[in-house]
């Protein structure tokens, strides 16, 4: 190992150890554009062939390997699984797009699998992957004595959190039951699975929150009336205020209500306006909260669907393409305009929060708008059951046991 960079356990490398990488892959491409990336950091070396490398592996000292997971001589976990038993102390990360990552959770511990990176990577997200691979490398080659005194001073601090965490659960006792119950008001008064299924084709909701209460809400109405048809559907946000945002949703449910069912306002743009009047005129300054929120009116006799939203967006597939409608900003909430669209069979349309790409891994990498998308992407040729499943299954090993840090709201549906 060339002598350029030392690294500090907890910490992030600094120069005085230079480690080695390989990255195979069969793409020619991708090896070139690893290489230009990253070889100011570390030793690269590159193989588009699993064989050789092999030979490569044997003659040189190498602490990370990357894999691309669908190479045509073998996979990523077969030539990992291969080089196994000689190279066990070795980093091993696979590259692998969202459709494999079923494929390859089987050979995570068969193969001894450190990470498994989803395509497509940028140079951040990569370069704190390899970072954090590096210090568990060094970690492994500390003295046992170090070790020691890190488990030492590892349970003084459970000791101390557990101490504390006993105080505060004295204090809490009695706030805890109120806000649960605040939680199970506001669940109650989602759409029910039976309703959405009178309205909707197909449809999923993924909904989850931070703590017992959400700052988000998802609310759907039908209106007949004379030979008028109509599905209303709004995802809200209210920004930053913990337990008044949740009860702002309570007071949003009441407004809507209101504004579909009496007063009968069909223009998607004017019911989010009239909705952000009504809820800053309810209660003092100190429950303002800002409001993000997208609508969407259904005219199920015309068969078209119309959107208008407040610094939240729509995408929605049509004949295999995605589109995106882009919500407008605040200074546009007097005269938000609406975009109308006739609807396709077999077109599926999607709202939603920024929770859901907002949430961040054991890395502390944010999972990205681009990785959500191309999500959607992968899974349009699922029913919407399976979308849910899948999209659920995503975000779950995304944030392991980091737990989440923003609520998630997601609805998607096909009405033809």
């Amino acid at each position: 190992m060339e002598e350029m960079i030392d690294v500090e356990v907890g910490g992030k490398p600094k120069s005085e150890k230079k480690y080695s990488i390989l990255y195979v892959d069969d793409e020619e491409t991708n090896l070139r554009v690893f290489k230009s990336n990253f070889r100011r950091f570390y030793n690269i070396y590159t193989s588009a062939n699993p064989v050789e490398a092999i030979s490569i592996l044997e003659e040189n000292d190498i602490q990370v390997i990357i894999t691309d997971q669908r190479m045509p001589e073998m996979t990523g976990t077969e030539f990992l699984e291969k080089i196994l038993p000689d190279h066990r102390d070795v980093i091993k990360i696979i590259l692998t797009g969202f459709t494999d990552i079923e494929a390859i959770k089987d050979g995570i511990n068969r193969c001894g699998i450190h990470k498994y990176i989803t395509k497509p990577w940028n140079f951040d997200e990569m370069k704190t992957v390899l970072d954090r691979a590096l210090l568990t490398y060094q970690k492994s080659l500390d003295s046992v004595e170090h070790i020691k005194d890190l488990e030492e001073t590892n349970q003084e601090l459970e000791r101390r959190v557990l101490e504390r965490t006993r105080d505060l659960n004295e204090i809490n006792k009695k706030l805890i039951s109120s806000i649960q119950y605040a939680g199970q008001l506001q669940s109650s008064m989602l759409p029910s699975e039976r309703y959405l299924e009178r309205l909707f084709k197909e449809h999923f909701v993924i909904y989850k929150s931070k703590y017992f209460f959400s700052e988000e809400f998802i609310w759907v109405t039908s209106l007949n009336f004379r030979t008028e048809d109509y599905t209303v559907v709004a995802l809200l946000e209210f920004d930053g205020k913990g337990i008044v945002g949740s009860l702002k949703t309570l007071i949003a449910d009441s407004i809507l209500n209101e504004l579909v069912q009496d007063r009968k306002i069909f223009h998607s743009g004017d019911i989010i306006k009239y909705l952000k009047e009504e809820l800053d005129a309810a209660g003092s300054k100190e429950l303002y909260c800002d409001l993000r929120a997208s609508v969407v009116i259904i005219d199920n006799n015309d068969n078209t669907i119309q959107f208008s939203g407040m610094e939240q967006d729509m995408i929605y597939f049509e004949d295999g393409h995605m589109h995106l409608l882009e919500g407008e900003g605040k200074d546009k909430i007097g005269d938000l305009s609406d975009v109308k669209l006739d609807m396709k069979p077999g077109s599926s349309y999607y709202l939603f929060s920024n929770g859901f790409y907002n949430q961040v891994n054991a890395d502390d990498i944010k999972f990205s708008r681009e990785k959500f998308e191309e999500l959607l992407r992968s899974v349009q040729d699922r029913d919407m059951n399976d979308q849910r499943k899948f999209l659920n299954q995503t975000i779950e090993d995304w944030t392991e046991n980091e737990g989440m840090i923003d609520d998630i709201s997601l609805i998607g549906f096909r009405v033809d």
